[in-house]
């Protein structure tokens, strides 16, 4: 949930197959710990609204098939105590989280927003509370009242910008002082009640900036604050929403260089991706073994005010890349998407880009190609064939049946194919953001610009499915004969 401008695209780093590790080291149990996140798990952000998601939770638990979903909800602290002297009222959330927990769904709780009698005044509830005691207060009667039902908590959402973490003169500088002692104040009251339980903390989203070519707000230099002035041990991962700049119909390796906390995602070579400043900003300070939680990921699929708006392919394409890039780095934890269903809350017919995140309508209507193609990506993170119109995008890769063999589309652009280490064919040096299996029978690989700046000779063979074998061949077969190749890379031979 974010304001519609500032929403942007996503900073990846390396080009490694290998999933993340574990956010805190796993209990040497047989079963594995409630308390253990990896990013190979998947989480849906549905917002504040709770009507209606207990029906929704069966569908979300099958869309992803043998993982059990995380689901993230807002404590909404207005809602569960609305004055100073009334003890909290969890009646909301509480239908909510056992239905999930009956499922095996574990639930990632957002702690906000602060009530006016806690905030000093204020008519809306974007604002940091004003007492460390009232805080305090709500953050440990939430864990002791969802003991043992809810794993991980998240430290205010999207704290960066004013409009949802305001204080005191509304500057940066009180802003960010406020939100990291909560964080600390949050971090030790939860831990104090649930030793294993995640807390995530950080400038979720873009921010607000200050100037057209400055921001004081975005996420690395908030975070880079916080260790500079000893709030670095405060949190156990670090929040973050890798959008790309929806509004420009831009791709996540299609950065918004122009002011780059635009970007919150992007590949490793682009200097503008927030992703890459984060993780930047944790290596220097020493803290790189926590990971990064995507707590909010999604593209909207109508709405007003979206230049270049994709098709519904390039929709399918937009999520599936981001998925696939999001899981080749080995420093991310859990991806949680934006949304499973669009907004219920939102009017008939709207034309506010929030209402539509959704991979169904608010009715429950899947949006196809998008819908299958994210369950694909979700479920299995490699493909074995591309087929005619698809497209294999940066940090990304086909991986051959018996697992031998990956054809990768590099960070860096270079388009390889592996067997283990050993290299078998590349194209290099072309700073590619994608590979296209074209409806003209050829594949070709394009740069950032859309240049084209490699292809097989095979236009005018008609569609044709690109296959990564068992041999180690890749290999372009035309549906009109497919079992005549129009093109190979030659590397064929490879038996296991």
């Amino acid at each position: 949930m974010r304001p519609k401008r500032i929403l942007a695209a996503v900073a990846a780093l390396a080009a490694a197959a290998t999933l993340a590790a574990v956010t805190r080291p796993a209990d040497a149990e047989t079963t594995p710990s409630p308390y253990v996140f990896t990013q190979a798990d998947v989480g849906f952000s549905e917002g504040a609204a709770t009507t209606g998601l207990v029906g929704r939770l069966d569908e979300m638990d099958a869309y992803v098939g043998d993982r059990k979903p995380v689901l993230r909800l807002d404590l909404d602290w207005w809602s569960v105590q609305s004055c100073a002297t009334c003890a909290p009222d969890f009646g909301r959330l509480d239908p909510v989280v056992d239905a999930a927990n009956s499922r095996g769904m574990r639930v990632l709780l957002i702690l906000g927003y602060a009530p006016p009698w806690a905030n000093g005044g204020h008519a809306d509830d974007k604002w940091f509370p004003v007492a460390d005691n009232s805080w305090r207060a709500i953050v440990d009667a939430t864990v002791v009242h969802f003991a043992g039902r809810v794993q991980a908590y998240e430290v205010w959402n999207e704290p960066n910008f004013a409009n949802k973490g305001n204080y005191g003169d509304g500057s940066t500088a009180a802003r960010r002082l406020r939100y990291w002692q909560l964080t600390r104040i949050a971090f030790e009251q939860v831990h104090t009640r649930c030793a294993s339980c995640v807390v995530l903390a950080g400038a979720s989203g873009a921010g607000d900036a200050v100037a057209e070519k400055k921001n004081d707000n975005e996420p690395a230099a908030w975070l880079d604050w916080a260790y500079a002035n000893g709030y670095g041990q405060t949190f156990d991962a670090v929040a973050h929403h890798p959008y790309p700049a929806w509004d420009n119909g831009r791709s996540p390796s299609r950065p918004e260089c122009e002011a780059r906390w635009w970007a919150m995602f992007g590949p490793p070579d682009e200097k503008c991706g927030e992703l890459a400043a984060v993780r930047a900003v944790m290596v220097k300070r020493g803290d790189g073994l926590k990971k990064i939680w995507g707590t909010e990921f999604g593209n909207p699929s109508a709405g007003d005010g979206i230049k270049n708006k994709p098709s519904s392919e390039g929709l399918r394409d937009i999520l599936e890349e981001g998925i696939r890039m999001w899981r080749a780095l080995d420093y991310t934890g859990p991806l949680f998407l934006y949304s499973y269903a669009d907004s219920p809350s939102c009017a008939a017919g709207s034309t506010d880009p929030e209402c539509h995140f959704g991979l169904t309508d608010a009715a429950g209507k899947p949006k196809q190609p998008a819908y299958d193609g994210v369950k694909l990506a979700l479920t299995d993170a490699f493909q074995r064939t591309l087929a005619p119109g698809r497209s294999l995008h940066r940090q990304s890769a086909l991986r051959s049946a018996d697992g031998r063999f990956h054809l990768w589309l590099q960070g860096d652009g270079n388009l390889v194919l592996y067997m283990g280490a050993t290299v078998l064919w590349s194209k290099a040096n072309l700073k590619a953001i994608r590979l296209t299996n074209q409806i003209d029978g050829s594949l070709a690989l394009f740069d950032g610009s859309g240049k084209k700046v490699w292809s097989t000779a095979t236009a005018g063979k008609g569609t044709s499915n690109l296959n990564l074998q068992n041999d180690g061949n890749l290999v372009l077969y035309p549906t009109a004969t497919p079992t005549t190749a129009s093109w190979s890379s030659g590397t064929w031979g490879h038996k296991a």
